[in-house]
């Protein structure tokens, strides 16, 4: 029995890996150059101080939110008692008018005086 030579049937190509971010950050940001020249403990302070900036950044933008939503708050009750002052002074200018007075007394019983006031002195 004589064998042919035959070519090896090669596997079939496998679909290639799809690129995630995760890889591609692992690809950019390569981290192993820290461990070269130092011990890993070494680098705690530094990991210490970025942490404590971090914590600062974010409790600081919680800060700034609070303080705008505030702010929204207050400047709507401005807005109110804005229009509240205008009605109020409206309502005081009319009801200081001579023709008002003179209504408001009339219901009360009052009426205007006819002979204009005078002063009364007494002599020691």
């Amino acid at each position: 029995m004589i064998m042919e030579n035959t070519y090896k049937e090669s596997a079939p190509e496998r679909p290639e890996a799809k690129r995630s971010v995760f890889l591609w950050i692992d690809n950019l940001v390569n981290v192993d150059f820290l461990t070269q020249k130092r011990k890993p403990i070494n680098y705690i302070p530094y990991v210490l101080y970025l942490t404590i900036l971090g914590i600062f950044y974010i409790s600081n933008t919680h800060y700034a939110r609070k303080l705008q939503r505030q702010i929204i708050i207050l400047e709507k009750d401005v807005t109110n008692l804005r229009s509240d002052y205008t009605q109020s002074q409206a309502k005081y200018m009319n009801t200081t008018k001579y023709s008002e007075v003179e209504k408001r007394a009339k219901d009360m019983g009052l009426e205007r005086a006819e002979k204009v006031p005078y002063q009364i002195i007494i002599k020691k």
